[in-house]
């Protein structure tokens, strides 16, 4: 197994793209090329409410090494080998956010890719010393209760429908709520 590229982050900035506010989190590896990754600010919100957490530390290791990672887990993967799978049958696929029968599988699964790839792909880290750049996205997550509740409503009725079927009760679209009629 290799050992992975060191990314040491050296400075974070906020940049708008097309009208979307996003992260911009610059890193420097060991031979001193420099690279950045760039996701929409709302990428931590979205992870607390796919994934059930609160740390946003975690949240936003997990969203750096994202970047990481295969676009689609195959059967080398680090849950398919660690039995985080589907079903005990021969065509079991790895467990990922959307086929899961639970958040916590997902979870677990979508911890052991990260940490695979921290261990063999590359690893994005805050300086050794001094200030962190990382802290300025800490103190400026953006998670809100309003926000993190309407995602996780979305995600759970994206991940019941694929994993049981169409919902017995078709969801309201905001459009066709009415407004309780004043006395």
């Amino acid at each position: 197994m290799s050992e992975p590229r060191i990314h040491t982050v050296d400075f974070v900035a906020e940049r708008l793209t097309r009208g979307t506010p996003r992260w911009v989190v610059h890193h420097v590896d060991q031979e001193g090329n420099g690279g950045s990754c760039i996701f929409p600010k709302e990428t931590l919100e979205w992870r607390a409410a796919e994934y059930g957490l609160t740390d946003v530390t975690e949240i936003l290791d997990i969203v750096l090494h994202e970047f990481h990672l295969p676009d689609e887990p195959g059967q080398d993967d680090a849950a398919a080998r660690a039995g985080i799978v589907t079903s005990n049958r021969p065509d079991a696929e790895p467990i990922t956010l959307f086929n899961a029968r639970s958040a916590a599988d997902a979870l677990a699964a979508h911890r052991l890719r990260i940490a695979d790839a921290k261990r063999a792909r590359a690893h994005v880290r805050s300086p050794a010393k001094g200030k962190d750049p990382l802290d300025t996205i800490r103190a400026a997550h953006g998670i809100t209760p309003d926000g993190l509740r309407a995602k996780r409503e979305a995600v759970d009725i994206q991940r019941w429908q694929l994993v049981y079927g169409a919902l017995p009760v078709r969801p309201p679209s905001q459009s066709s709520l009415l407004e309780v009629p004043r006395a």
